[in-house]
């Protein structure tokens, strides 16, 4: 007779629940600040953005239709080569779903997700290109960056890909024990990986 592997007494945590290392930041929750929080907006995700969208992502920003809904005034689109505006966060986002599968909260076209836009001082962690972490580790805080849009990072170095920042951003911190997200296109899944390079930047 086959045996069924259960033990009702098992106590078990969802991973990364307790750790000794508190140290680090999580990618799309902004700093605590109570001047910058009156500039956090929300808008529409675009109908033309095709994947999931989370927060520490790099958008644009568009006026919404004519009658637009009083609520979604602006439309987000994903940042492109050759225009960004703010970074979406996971700041009140009570309207973000994790998805089977998934262990992000998203949301995806036709839904609203909240971002800051540059010059509002908010300070955002983004995840960072493992080749620029070294040299942000001991730069300036006005030092030249770009965001990738493909790999959706930020990083020091100029591509094809990539997008230059306004030069008044800065980067305040820089950490290598942060959780970021992890998109894999070709199943959708969106999860958590910990032990990830995080920059702190003020937008």
């Amino acid at each position: 007779m086959a045996n069924i592997s259960f033990n009702p007494a098992l106590t078990t945590q969802p991973q990364s629940s307790f750790q000794l290392e508190t140290q680090g930041y999580i990618q799309g929750i902004s700093q605590d600040d109570p001047t910058s929080r009156m500039w956090l907006s929300a808008g529409q995700v675009a109908s033309g953005v095709t994947q999931p969208v989370w927060g520490g992502m790099g958008v644009t920003v568009s006026v919404g239709g004519l009658n637009s809904n009083g609520q979604n005034l602006t439309q987000l689109g994903l940042a492109t080569t050759t225009e960004i505006q703010g970074f979406t966060v996971f700041d009140q986002a009570i309207n973000m779903q994790i998805i089977p599968g998934n262990s992000v909260p998203t949301v995806v076209a036709g839904q609203s997700a909240a971002y800051y836009l540059f010059g509002s001082n908010a300070r955002v962690p983004v995840p960072v290109a493992s080749g620029s972490l070294t040299a942000l580790e001991t730069a300036y805080t006005n030092a030249t960056l770009y965001w990738d849009t493909s790999a959706m990072n930020l990083t020091t170095t100029s591509s094809g890909t990539t997008v230059a920042l306004p030069s008044s951003v800065q980067v305040l911190a820089v950490d290598s024990n942060s959780k970021a997200v992890s998109y894999n296109s070709g199943t959708g899944a969106v999860t958590w990986t910990y032990g990830q390079n995080v920059a702190l930047i003020k937008l």
